[in-house]
């Protein structure tokens, strides 16, 4: 047993320096462009973490976290640009947008999650569309077709953020710490174990106790508030929203992200929306890419679900286990030797 705490320790020490290093030297090594890529990434990050816990401890897909991540992104811009009427303290906007967006997934889910299984996901794409229609059609909340500009700059503390990518990542690295903490949490909790026997098998879940509808409500809810949480992030970084942002292909990219980096591991969720987000950037070089890049994604997955179906963190603690194993033989070999010698 301390033995295995031991081993605990070490990785988690290494992740977290591996983050710490990140936090301190990246900001000062890349441009402007290249931090706001990263910092979008770590905001796409926020959304698959909705997805963590819908598709990876609950075992129900949805493509639904792009209508809320649009509608957190539209509540903060029109909270925020003097649309209504006044302007709201940037922070205090997130906070609604977030808080908004999450009873709005609660009221969906009530109607949604009526659904089984693939019914269910074939409902959260329709809602992708309809939402999407409505940023681009219905002018007053969500600014038609040319979006909402002139979002007032974010400020903490009497620090104005504008247009500095590195104070944005700094931000958005704390919120995602947060996130990342409140989904470790859940994993660990009634909520985690009730999601957990459903998506193992709702029936027995089901004969055990666990209240199968009410769970994944909930469940919806919290990945409805992380969805708002960053859209209000999103369009107060990029201080201009627009509808183009919410297409229905964008949402499977959020699918993407979270089978990439492993759905079910909270570092691999992070893994797999940066190379998502920051791939199409080193690749921009290449002629034509463009036009396979959907193909690579799906390529990609596709080889993902056959060899590494855990994503990159799978693989990883795959090959983290085996290299100990590897070790732990080779530590024993002469132990064993001597102890044959003695028998003989």
């Amino acid at each position: 047993m301390e033995n295995t705490k031991a081993k605990v320790k070490i990785s988690t020490i290494l992740l977290f320096a591996l983050c710490i290093a990140a936090v301190l030297f990246l900001p000062g090594q890349t441009n402007d462009y290249s931090m706001r890529v990263v910092n979008n990434a770590l905001i796409f990050a926020i959304v698959s973490y909705g997805l963590s816990i819908m598709l990876g401890m609950g075992g129900q897909l949805t493509f639904g976290g792009l209508a809320f991540m649009g509608g957190g992104a539209f509540t903060a811009a029109n909270l925020c640009s003097g649309r209504l009427g006044f302007w709201l303290d940037p922070v205090l906007a997130i906070l609604i947008s977030a808080l908004l967006m999450g009873v709005m997934a609660f009221g969906l889910g009530l109607i949604l999650l009526k659904l089984k299984d693939t019914y269910f996901t074939f409902s959260t794409i329709a809602l992708v569309q309809v939402a999407y229609t409505f940023f681009v059609n219905y002018k007053p909340l969500f600014g038609g077709a040319g979006g909402i500009s002139n979002i007032a700059e974010m400020k903490i503390f009497g620090v104005g953020f504008g247009n500095n990518y590195n104070l944005w990542f700094y931000f958005l690295v704390v919120v995602l710490a947060i996130v990342a903490f409140v989904v470790e949490r859940i994993r660990q909790t009634q909520l985690g174990r009730s999601l957990a026997s459903i998506r193992d098998n709702d029936t027995a879940a089901l004969t055990l106790g666990v209240n199968v509808y009410r769970t994944k409500v909930l469940a919806f809810a919290i990945a409805g508030i992380f969805a708002g949480l960053a859209g209000a992030c999103y369009a107060l970084q990029m201080r201009f929203i627009g509808a183009d942002m919410f297409t229905y292909e964008r949402s499977t990219l959020f699918i993407i992200m979270a089978m990439v980096g492993g759905v079910n591991n909270s570092f691999g969720i992070i893994i797999g929306s940066l190379v998502i987000t920051v791939l199409p950037e080193v690749l921009r070089g290449v002629p034509g890419i463009d036009r396979y890049l959907q193909l690579s994604y799906g390529l990609l997955v596709i080889v993902l679900m056959v060899f590494m179906p855990m994503g990159l963190a799978g693989m990883a603690s795959a090959l983290s286990k085996r290299f100990k194993a590897f070790i732990s033989k080779k530590a024993n070999a002469p132990v064993a030797e001597k102890e044959v010698g003695v028998h003989e």
